[in-house]
């Protein structure tokens, strides 16, 4: 009895521990950009090891932005995913998110995500239209503090197209992890 009582209350604690941030809501009209040396070193030192570099072109050469993807995000071109890229630039001290839709879109810039919540019966829509960093940390804090209630689906509309989002338990996962590092860049969580 002992024993099943520990392996109930180790299972319960692990549980709560796993999920420090589920329920802070992160508000998606505050951007914020700007990164610490504890921050970049935390990212550098514990987080980094699970992204991947992007090479993509840029052009300041001055400034050198590190374009990350995160290692598990899901790249299959039949079904609608928008991975997200943790950008740094540490000369300037800043971080942000920078949308990354793939084949699917056929280069679409302007999306809305329709949500749905189960629990609630609350139903919406995010629009997106491409932007900078702001525009993109609203849509993507938006869908964020979404993901962090559970029992939300999306579906995503574009051109003429309706089709799910975030579907799968990985496609969630790369979303929210992305984000949670983000945020712990810039002091949000």
């Amino acid at each position: 009895m002992k024993r099943l009582l520990l392996i109930i209350l180790t299972t319960c604690c692990i549980t709560i521990a796993c999920q420090p941030y589920k329920e802070v809501v992160i508000d998606p009209f505050r951007p914020k950009f700007v990164t610490f040396d504890q921050t970049r070193m935390y990212f550098k030192n514990v987080r980094a090891s699970y992204y991947k570099e992007v090479n993509i072109a840029q052009l300041d050469t001055t400034s050198q932005m590190k374009v990350l993807l995160y290692d598990k995000a899901v790249e299959d071109s039949t079904q609608a995913i928008i991975n997200l890229h943790l950008v740094t630039v540490d000369q300037k001290g800043n971080a942000f998110i920078m949308l990354a839709p793939n084949e699917f879109f056929k280069g679409y810039q302007l999306f809305k995500v329709h949500w749905v919540d189960h629990v609630n019966g609350l139903k919406g829509e995010i629009r997106y239209k491409q932007g900078g960093m702001p525009d993109q940390f609203l849509f993507t804090t938006e869908i964020y503090n979404l993901l962090n209630k559970g029992n939300v689906t999306f579906e995503i509309e574009f051109g003429n197209k309706r089709v799910p989002f975030l579907d799968t338990v990985e496609e969630k996962n790369a979303f929210r992890i992305t984000m949670i590092d983000f945020y712990r860049l810039v002091t949000l969580l």
